[in-house]
C-alpha cells in the first residue's frame, strides 16, 4: 500500500495492519522486515449500505467543509483501491457529507438531531463536499467531528464513482473511546453528551469501515480509511 499524502501530520503507515468493520473494509498483513515470506496484499470489499437520507450534491469541489460549523477539528483522508488486487485508483470521485456537532444535517428539516431544532440547517450545504483522487487514490477532507444523533453514533458518509457509475454508498466510523473523548472535551458535544448518546455497539446501522485514528487531542482528530471498491 502506498502512504498518504505528504500534507498529513504524522503519516500513516498502510502497511500496518487496519482495524476492521465485520467482514468487510480493505486490510493489509504484515509481518516483520525479517520475516522471509512476502507480503501479499488482501483487500475485502467495503459494504454498500446506500447513502441513507441526508444525502445531496451541493457541486463543491472542495477539501474544507466546516462552511463556519462548530466542533472539534477532524482531519480525514481516504484511499480508494480495487478489491480484487488493491491497486489504488486515480482520479475516483469522493462525495462526503455528515451531521454537525449538533447531529443536524444541512438542507433538511425536521431532524432529530441531539434534540435541538433544525432551522439552523435549512437551505445551508455545510459539511459536503467533492474531492478527486490523487495518483496514489487518496482525497482528504477537513471537516469537524460527527455528532451522535437519534439512534446513529458518529459517523462519516460516503460515496465513491468511478466514471459516471456508483461504486459504493457507505459509511466511516470512529472507535468508541475517541468518540467519547471528543464529547467529553469539546461544544458543542459535551452540552449534549448525556442526552441518550449513541456508540457503535448500540447503533443497528453500524455497517461500514471503522477509521484508523492517528491522532485525538486538544487540537482535534485526524483519522484515515481504505475503502475498497468493485472496479
Amino acid at each position: 500500500m502506498k502512504r498518504s499524502p505528504a500534507w498529513r501530520e504524522g503519516r500513516v503507515d498502510l502497511g500496518r495492519r487496519r482495524t476492521l468493520l465485520g467482514i468487510t473494509a480493505c486490510a493489509t498483513s504484515g509481518l516483520a522486515a525479517s520475516d522471509a515470506l512476502a507480503q501479499a496484499a488482501a483487500c475485502m470489499l467495503t459494504p454498500n449500505p446506500g447513502e441513507g437520507p441526508f444525502y445531496f450534491d451541493p457541486a463543491l469541489v472542495r477539501s474544507d467543509v466546516v462552511d463556519g460549523s462548530p466542533g472539534a477539528p477532524l482531519d480525514i483522508s481516504l484511499q480508494i483501491t480495487r478489491a480484487a488486487d488493491c491497486a489504488v485508483l486515480a482520479n475516483a470521485r469522493v462525495d462526503v457529507w455528515q451531521a454537525d456537532g449538533l447531529g443536524l444535517y444541512s438542507g433538511y428539516p425536521n431532524q432529530r438531531g441531539v434534540g435541538v431544532p433544525p432551522e439552523s440547517a435549512i437551505g445551508k450545504s455545510y459539511l459536503r463536499g467533492t474531492q478527486f483522487t490523487d495518483a496514489d487514490g487518496w482525497v482528504r477532507f477537513r471537516t469537524i467531528f460527527p455528532s451522535w444523533y437519534g439512534g446513529r453514533t458518529p459517523h462519516v458518509h460516503f460515496k465513491v464513482l468511478v466514471g459516471d457509475r456508483e461504486a459504493v454508498a457507505s459509511q466511516v466510523f470512529f472507535p468508541d473511546d475517541v468518540s467519547r473523548d471528543v464529547f467529553a472535551r469539546f461544544a458543542p458535544y459535551r452540552d449534549h453528551a448525556d442526552r441518550r448518546t449513541v456508540f457503535n455497539g448500540n447503533d443497528p446501522l453500524f455497517d461500514g469501515v471503522l477509521s484508523d485514528v492517528e491522532r485525538s487531542d486538544d487540537s482535534g482528530v485526524v483519522a484515515s480509511a481504505v475503502i475498497a471498491i468493485d472496479a
